[in-house]
């Protein structure tokens, strides 16, 4: 069995950046819009934007938010690295790290 700490979440990010390093699992993210441009995201199992896609997504930018929340999660070993783009995008990353 697996031990997880508390849920954690990134903050609201603009840009693409590293989440967090170590395992655990992420529960969910959430992704805005501007109202008019297309956001994309890819979250990896990894330090840096290659290796195991974790969970990718476009959401339309009429569409204003998508994304996903999963109270048992995915599981990840090396990190999450969020890889985000389109004018206007941001995203929220919940997860749990192994404690």
């Amino acid at each position: 069995m697996r031990l997880l700490g508390a849920n954690e979440k990134s903050g609201e990010k603009t840009t693409s950046v590293l989440i967090n390093t170590g395992s655990g699992e992420l529960r969910g993210v959430n992704i805005n819009t501007d109202g008019n441009n297309n956001a994309t995201i890819i979250l990896y199992d990894n330090t840096a934007a290659s290796g195991v896609k974790l969970w990718e997504q476009v959401v339309l930018g009429a569409d204003i938010s998508g994304g996903f929340f999963d109270s048992f999660g995915i599981e990840y070993e090396n990190g999450i690295y969020l890889s985000i783009s389109g004018t206007g995008a941001s995203a929220n990353v919940y997860y749990a790290e192994n404690g």
